[in-house]
C-alpha cells in the first residue's frame, strides 16, 4: 500500500467515525453543551478544593501545670482578627498583612498572638544577633499558628477534654513541613553566638544534642517535643517532605540567608555568627601558563638553541676568520700535522732521555741532581719548532710573568723544603694570628634585629610599644606527630565522622604525660614554669601563679588535662557512643564554651593546637577539618620583658 492510498483511508475511515459519532451517540449542539458542563465542573472542583482548607484551631481553651495554652479545636473558615491582634501580627508576621486588605482574616485570635509573641521572645533572646536567622524561624510559627489553611499541612492528631474549663483542647498535632525550609533555616541559625554565655544558641535550643551533634531535623523535633521541652504547649510532630501526602501539602515559607538582610533597612548577620557574611579573600590570581616549545619546556630547548647557534658561530669564525699563522685555527682545519707531529715526538724523546738520566744520576736530594740541564749534541739534531714570527707584546708579557711564577714557587719551594719546621712554625703563628679574632664573634639570632634596622621607624614604634607596654610573650613549642596511628572512624547520629591519627587515645595520653612532665622542669629547684609562665587570670592581688594557671595551648585544654573526664562515655538517644571524640568536635564548633575552657580558665585554639589537617592549597578560611589532625602541639606561653635581665630566667627554663 502506497503512503497516498494509506493517507487516504485513514481519511475516510476518520469521517465514517464522525458520521457515526454524529448519528449514533449525541448531537453536534449536546456534544458541545457537555464539553463545557465538564469545563465547568472542572473549574468549580478546583475553587471547592481550595474552599476545603480551613482553619484547626481557634482561641484557647486550657491551661496546664506548667502554665501552658493549649487551642481549641475549629474547623471553619478563618475570622476577622482584632486592631490588637493585628499590631502583634505585624511585629512578628509582615508576611500576613497586605495594606489593600482593610480586614486580616486569620485562625488565631489575640490572645493566641501574644501567647505566640512571649514564646518568639524567648527565641528571640539567643537569635536576635542575626535578624534572617530569627526571621526564618518565626515564618513557619506564623504560618501554622495563623494561617487561614491550616488544614493543608496540619494534621490533628489527639484532642483532649479540660475538665476545668469544659471544653476540648488539641493535645498533639502533626506538622508537614519540606526539607528546603528545615535545612535552609538550621543553616542560618547554626553559627548564632551568645556571647553572655560563651555558647553557641544550638547548644540551649537544640536539648542534649547541643550545637555539635545537631541537624535541622534533630532541631525541630526538639522544638516539638512537649515532654522535653517545657516552652511547648503540645505535641507538634514535624514530618519532613517534599511532596504531598494523602490531603497534606507541606509547608515550604521562603528563607534568607544569613548573609543577607531581610530588608533594606535590616543588616545581614555579622560575621562571628554567619561564616557567609566575613571578607570573601581575593580569588588567587590564575597560574600562568607554561612556556612550551615543540611540546617540551622551552627554557631548556632555547638554551639548547642558543648553544647550537653560538657554536656554529664560532666554527665559522674559526674556519673563514682566522689567520694561517693562527696556531689554534690551524690546528682547527687540520694545517701542519706534520709539524704537530713532529714537536709532539720532540717532547716525547726528552721525556724518555729525562727518564734514562734521572735513573742513572746519584741524586742526593730532589733539589740536588747531578743530570746537566744543558742540551746535548743529540738534542740540537733535532729540529725546532718553526719560527711564527716576532712575538706581540702579550705574548712577552706572558712569558715573563710564567717565568717570574716559576722562579718564585721554585725559590718558595726550595726554602720549604730547606727549613721545614720553620715554615710550619710560621704557618700556625700566621693562622693563629688571623682565626683568634672568631672569640669576638655575635651571631645574631633575634628575628627583630634581622628584620629591621635600628633607626627604621617600624623598630623605633616598636621599641617605644616594648618600654612602655612590655613585648609580646615568648612561645615555646613541642610539635608530636602520630606516626604509626591509623585514622579512627567515630560512627555518630549524623553520620560517621574520619578522625586523624593524632585522636588516637593512647596517644594522647602519651602526650597528656609529656606535657605534665614539661610542666614540672626546674620545679624541685623552686624555678618551675609557674614562676616565667604567662598567667592571663593572675594579678599581684591574686598572689604567686600556680603552674596549673599557666597558659598552655594544647588539645588536652578540652578535657581541663583530666584523663578522667578524658574517658567518660555515654549513650545518646540513638543508641551512637558520645566519647571523647564528641567533645573535641563540640569544642572545636566554640572553643569559648564553658565546659571547653582550658585550665587556666582561658579558650584553647584548635589551629595552634594541631596540626596536619590542612590539605595542600587549602587555609584556615572557612570550616577547617581540624579532626583530621596528624599532629599535636604543646605551646607554653612565657611572659617577655623589656629588660633583657628580667629574661634569665626564662632562658635557663628554656636550656633545661
Amino acid at each position: 500500500m502506497s503512503p497516498l492510498s494509506f493517507g487516504l483511508r485513514r481519511k475516510t475511515e476518520n469521517r465514517h467515525f464522525k458520521d457515526c459519532h454524529h448519528n449514533v451517540f449525541l448531537p453536534t449542539d449536546l456534544w458541545t453543551k457537555w464539553i463545557t458542563l465538564l469545563l465547568v465542573v472542572s473549574v468549580f472542583g478546583q475553587y471547592a478544593t481550595a474552599e476545603e482548607y480551613h482553619c484547626v484551631w481557634y482561641g484557647q481553651c486550657n491551661k496546664d501545670d506548667l502554665g501552658r495554652y493549649q487551642n481549641c479545636p475549629y474547623e471553619g473558615p478563618a475570622k476577622e482578627l482584632e486592631a490588637g491582634g493585628q499590631k502583634l501580627l505585624k511585629k512578628w508576621c509582615p508576611h500576613f498583612s497586605d495594606s489593600k486588605v482593610p480586614v486580616v482574616k486569620t485562625c488565631c485570635d489575640t490572645n493566641q498572638l501574644k501567647t505566640m509573641d512571649q514564646n518568639i521572645l524567648l527565641a528571640a533572646a539567643f537569635l536576635q544577633r542575626c535578624p534572617s536567622c530569627l526571621q526564618n524561624l518565626v515564618k513557619h510559627i506564623c504560618d501554622f499558628t495563623c494561617a487561614d489553611d491550616q488544614s493543608r499541612f496540619i494534621n490533628v492528631t489527639e484532642i483532649e477534654h479540660s475538665e476545668t474549663e469544659d471544653k476540648d483542647y488539641i493535645n498533639s498535632i502533626e506538622v508537614y513541613i519540606q526539607d528546603e525550609y528545615m535545612n535552609g533555616t538550621f543553616n542560618s541559625c547554626k553559627q548564632v553566638s551568645v556571647p553572655s554565655t560563651s555558647r553557641l544558641a544550638l547548644d540551649m535550643m537544640c536539648g542534649e544534642w547541643g550545637a555539635s551533634r545537631c541537624s535541622p531535623k534533630k532541631w525541630f523535633t526538639y522544638m516539638g517535643e512537649a515532654e522535653d521541652n517545657p516552652f511547648v504547649p503540645f505535641q507538634i510532630t514535624y514530618i519532613e517532605t517534599d511532596r504531598p501526602i494523602g490531603k497534606y501539602v507541606p509547608m515550604n515559607p521562603s528563607v534568607t540567608p544569613c548573609s543577607k538582610g531581610i530588608s533594606p533597612e535590616v543588616p545581614a548577620c555579622s560575621c562571628v555568627d554567619c561564616e557567609a557574611s566575613c571578607p570573601v579573600p581575593p580569588p588567587e590570581p590564575q597560574p600562568s601558563k607554561p612556556f612550551i616549545v615543540f611540546g617540551m619546556d622551552g627554557v631548556p630547548v632555547i638554551m639548547g638553541i642558543i648553544w647550537a647557534v653560538g657554536s656554529l658561530v664560532f666554527l665559522i669564525a674559526v674556519f673563514c676568520c682566522s689567520d694561517s699563522k693562527n696556531t689554534i685555527a690551524s690546528l682547527v682545519r687540520g694545517d701542519g700535522a706534520d709539524e704537530v707531529r713532529h714537536i709532539v715526538g720532540q717532547r716525547l724523546a726528552g721525556i724518555n732521555q729525562s727518564r734514562i738520566a734521572l735513573g742513572a744520576d746519584e741524586e742526593e736530594s730532589p733539589l740536588q741532581s747531578k743530570r746537566s740541564s744543558v742540551i746535548s749534541p743529540n738534542e740540537e739534531a733535532l729540529p725546532k719548532h718553526v719560527d711564527q714570527g716576532s712575538p706581540s707584546f702579550l705574548e712577552k708579557l706572558g712569558a715573563g710573568t710564567d717565568a717570574l711564577l716559576g722562579d718564585f714557587f721554585w725559590w718558595c719551594g726550595t726554602g720549604c723544603a730547606r727549613y721545614p719546621w720553620l715554615v710550619l712554625f710560621v704557618g700556625l703563628c700566621v693562622v693563629v694570628g688571623l682565626g683568634h679574632g672568631i672569640k669576638y664573634i655575635n651571631v645574631t639570632t633575634n628575628p627583630v634585629e634581622l628584620w629591621a634596622s635600628p633607626n627604621s621607624r617600624s623598630r623605633v614604634e616598636r621599641e617605644y610599644f616594648d618600654s612602655h607596654f612590655e613585648p609580646f610573650y615568648r612561645t615555646e613549642q613541642v610539635i608530636i606527630h602520630a606516626s604509626g596511628y591509623k585514622s579512627i572512624v567515630h560512627n555518630t547520629s549524623n553520620g560517621p565522622i574520619v578522625f586523624g591519627p593524632a585522636f588516637n587515645s593512647t596517644f594522647l595520653k602519651t602526650v597528656l604525660s609529656l606535657q605534665e612532665e614539661i610542666k614540672k622542669i626546674g620545679s624541685e629547684e623552686g624555678s618551675g614554669l609557674e614562676k616565667i609562665c604567662f598567667a592571663p587570670l593572675t594579678s599581684q592581688f591574686t598572689g604567686p601563679p600556680h603552674v596549673r594557671q599557666c597558659a598552655v595551648q594544647s588539645v588536652w585544654g578540652y578535657f581541663q588535662d583530666s584523663e578522667e573526664l578524658f574517658n567518660e562515655t555515654e549513650t545518646d538517644p540513638e543508641g551512637f557512643v558520645v566519647n571523647y571524640l564528641d567533645h573535641f568536635v563540640k569544642c572545636t564548633q566554640n572553643y569559648y564554651n564553658p565546659e571547653c575552657l582550658a585550665g587556666y580558665g582561658g579558650p584553647v585554639d584548635p589551629a595552634i593546637a594541631l596540626g596536619g589537617f590542612l590539605n595542600a592549597g587549602e587555609s584556615l578560611q572557612g570550616e577547617p577539618s581540624y579532626e583530621k589532625a596528624t599532629a599535636v602541639i604543646l605551646t607554653f606561653l612565657v611572659n617577655n620583658y623589656h629588660n633583657k635581665t628580667k629574661l634569665v630566667p626564662a632562658l635557663e627554663w628554656e636550656q633545661k
